[in-house]
């Protein structure tokens, strides 16, 4: 489905786009998004090989990877960001180490690095910031409460820093410190400095859906569970389609009427028994594990504005859901 004309069009089609972490899940998505909307991309790697891996995957006369070695490094970016219109950060530490040490103040120094350095590129006027559902919250299935774009994760403090024993169950909470810290440091970069371009912020929640080059951690474990491996102490929380999701990022650089936005890209709350059970319907011919004792994230959550939005720009008129975004994922396993 082709991104549709509007008047709100404020990145012209043709303009370039910045891209950080170009081989990632959603990253992918979007770069595919992004060329076939008209738009021309530069993707970041931390390596030659990996920056020739994405140009071998997209094959476009429009999109072309720069390496950005150390991308927590301060001017690490000022090469990337020269002659773009656009930036969207999706770059951040997903070794998934119980260490803070290791995950929280690369993820903030990502982020802070790469506004500095388009702060000193005049022609970019958009950046989206790439943070996370657990940015609002920890899942917490079984529990009522309520989500929306003023919802901030305030139970993860202390996970920003503590003393070991570094114990492999922090792992998770740490990454949603990295990624709660990292988008705090983005607005404040905006007070602070008050830069010329806009600045939005997409926060997704468990991603699934087309594999155009890596599944990425999420991805995979929906593959894993395809296969029969099923990551059962991940818990119970929202899902995205991971083309939704691309497209939220697309729509959040282009459309005028989005300023200083957090934009919450939550589909519908699942577990791993509800994925089996899709599974078995899907593939009656094929043997899944059986259940096993699951709670449900009973989140309510505000998502209105990203349904909205790709209804405004895609002509969509809902999410994509589970089951599509199943059967997406695990396409050509068969």
């Amino acid at each position: 489905m082709p991104m549709l004309d509007k008047a709100d069009l404020v990145l012209p089609r043709g303009s370039v786009i910045l891209v950080t972490g170009a081989t990632g899940f959603i990253a992918s998505n979007f770069i595919v998004e992004a060329l076939e909307a008209g738009y021309k991309v530069r993707g970041t790697a931390r390596s030659t090989g990996k920056a020739q891996k994405t140009k071998d995957v997209f094959k476009s006369p429009n999109y072309d990877a720069i390496v950005v070695p150390d991308m927590e490094a301060e001017g690490g970016f000022n090469e990337a960001v020269k002659g773009v219109d656009a930036i969207v950060h999706m770059s951040s530490p997903v070794s998934f180490s119980p260490n803070p040490k290791e995950v929280v103040p690369l993820a903030v120094q990502g982020a802070t690095s790469i506004l500095r350095s388009a702060a000193k590129e005049p022609r970019v006027h958009r950046f989206v910031f790439t943070s996370s559902s657990t940015a609002t919250s920890l899942p917490t299935p079984g529990k009522h409460f309520k989500i929306d774009s003023n919802t901030w994760n305030t139970e993860i403090d202390g996970f920003v820093d503590f003393p070991p024993p570094y114990k492999p169950e922090y792992a998770f909470n740490v990454y949603a410190a990295s990624k709660t810290k990292a988008e705090e440091a983005i607005w404040d970069f905006r007070k602070e400095h008050n830069p010329k371009f806009v600045i939005n912020s997409i926060l997704p929640s468990f991603n699934m859906g087309r594999v155009v080059d890596s599944p990425g951690g999420t991805g995979g474990m929906v593959v894993s569970a395809f296969k029969g491996d099923v990551k059962w102490d991940f818990p119970p929380q929202y899902m995205i389609n991971v083309v939704d999701c691309a497209r939220l990022h697309l729509i959040a650089l282009i459309d005028g009427s989005l300023e200083s936005q957090r934009i919450l890209a939550f589909d519908t709350p699942f577990n791993w028994n509800v994925v089996l059970a899709q599974f078995r319907e899907m593939f009656p011919e094929k043997q899944f594990p059986d259940d096993q004792p699951q709670g449900l994230d009973l989140s309510e959550v505000d998502n209105r504005l990203g349904a909205e939005l790709l209804e405004k720009w895609y002509g969509q008129k809902s999410y994509t859901g589970l089951r599509e975004s199943l059967k997406q994922n695990v396409e050509g396993l068969l």
